[in-house]
């Protein structure tokens, strides 16, 4: 057998793994490859709770590595805030310059295919940028917003650093270089603010199947149009296989393999993904096997665990004995949504402990009592209930009155 149809043959064998894997990601039936920790094939790999920050996965995942074309993501969050900022618009027009033109770019470069001289809206350039990948779309906004590509880069490293990413840096805003460096730890996070900033992205960029470009008034005016429209797809595959994804953007460079940062969203639950690292004897081996990673990464984390609010039992008020009031005023914080396994979230249990007497003289935010909750042995959570006013003591009668009730009270539960 020759090494092109071995190549064949396990293309293949892998497709139809995918094809299962879709099946039970897509199905309301329990996916029986989710019961277990998934194996995954890339080098490092994250899953965290959108909402509640838990991380529900991870393998190697401080382990630093090239970004590749996820770095788009940075620079579509640089677009993104200078439009909320005003300073930006969707619509206004650019006029593309020759650093910009697709035929200056490196070879192998993911291509918008820009021309000199044509002009294009913003929302196209990041069309462009987010759909096709384009390295010629990022050399193009970055021109826009910072004046140059190395402006622009200084710009994309400032967030970074802002938003406490400490492993994350770019040379370029395309992710041609090997020297952009991100963990899968670091860029997960910054994928979930992404989210939670801008979430309009994801409908208006990143979910999208395809793009074609140029339009006839990119060039009619004042350009030029070597290949005329150009209809190029999303490398995200399984935005049309997988339904609960919704994007964001996938990377490939050979110092990294193939990279992905995935999120989706399911019964009221987001999920986001890195997936850093993977690999694959070409590109269409390599995309099948990053998509395996990921939907097994989703389906773990939609089938495994779930978020769960508690309520909480009525908290009254204890006693206060000796004290200028009977009784004090309370304050503990909001119980939090927990992301838990579907195991424990079923056995979870909250309880108040506070004593029924206290003795004043009580200070603001002496701590009274406690919520715990547990799941069998295991306390998932402990919130303190402080006292949200001063008790003085009370007078010398009002001391020595409590004194004898309590000292009543004490021999009527001895007998």
């Amino acid at each position: 057998m020759n090494i092109k149809n071995f190549i064949t043959i396990k293309s293949s064998f892998l497709f139809i793994i995918l094809l299962i894997l879709i099946t039970i990601g897509q199905g309301q039936t329990l996916p029986l490859l989710s019961q277990t920790t998934p194996v995954i094939n890339a080098r490092a790999a994250i899953l965290i709770d959108s909402f509640t920050g838990t991380v529900l996965f991870e393998k190697n995942s401080q382990l630093s590595i090239p970004p590749a074309s996820m770095t788009k993501l940075m620079s579509l969050f640089v677009v993104y805030k200078r439009i909320e900022e005003g300073t930006v618009s969707k619509n206004e027009i650019i006029r593309i310059s020759k650093n910009a033109d697709f035929r200056s770019l490196p070879p192998h470069s993911s291509l918008m295919f820009l021309e000199e001289g044509q002009e294009v809206s913003m929302l196209d350039l990041m069309l462009g940028l987010a759909v096709p990948s384009g390295n010629d779309a990022a050399i193009a906004i970055a021109e826009r917003i910072a004046g140059s590509v190395e402006g622009f880069v200084r710009l994309m490293n400032l967030e970074a650093e802002q938003l406490g990413l400490s492993s994350v840096h770019f040379e370029d805003a395309s992710g041609l270089s090997s020297e952009n460096r991100v963990t899968a730890a670091d860029f997960v996070q910054f994928c979930a603010e992404y989210v939670r900033k801008y979430p309009k992205a994801l409908k208006e960029l990143h979910s999208v199947s395809s793009f074609t470009y140029p339009k006839e008034e990119n060039w009619n005016t004042n350009g030029t149009s070597v290949y005329g429209p150009i209809t190029q797809y999303n490398r995200n595959n399984l935005l049309s296989v997988y339904i609960p994804v919704d994007g964001l953007k996938t990377g490939y460079i050979d110092e990294s393999g193939y990279n992905i940062a995935l999120t989706a969203q399911q019964s009221g639950r987001r999920l986001i993904a890195v997936i850093l690292g993977g690999s694959g004897e070409n590109s269409s081996e390599g995309s099948l096997l990053r998509a395996i990673d990921g939907i097994n990464l989703l389906s773990y984390g939609f089938y495994n665990f779930e978020n769960i609010k508690s309520e909480v039992p009525e908290i009254k008020s204890p006693k206060i004995w000796k004290g200028l009031k009977n009784s004090v005023a309370l304050k503990y914080p909001e119980i939090p949504v927990l992301t838990l396994t579907t195991e424990k979230a079923v056995i979870l249990r909250t309880e108040v402990n506070i004593p029924e007497n206290i003795i004043a003289p009580i200070k603001e935010g002496d701590i009274l009592g406690e919520i715990v909750q547990t799941a069998g042995e295991e306390i998932i959570g402990r919130y303190y209930i402080t006292a949200a006013e001063d008790i003085s003591k009370g007078g010398f009668f009002r001391r020595l009155f409590d004194s004898i009730r309590m000292f009543f009270m004490k021999m009527s539960d001895m007998y």
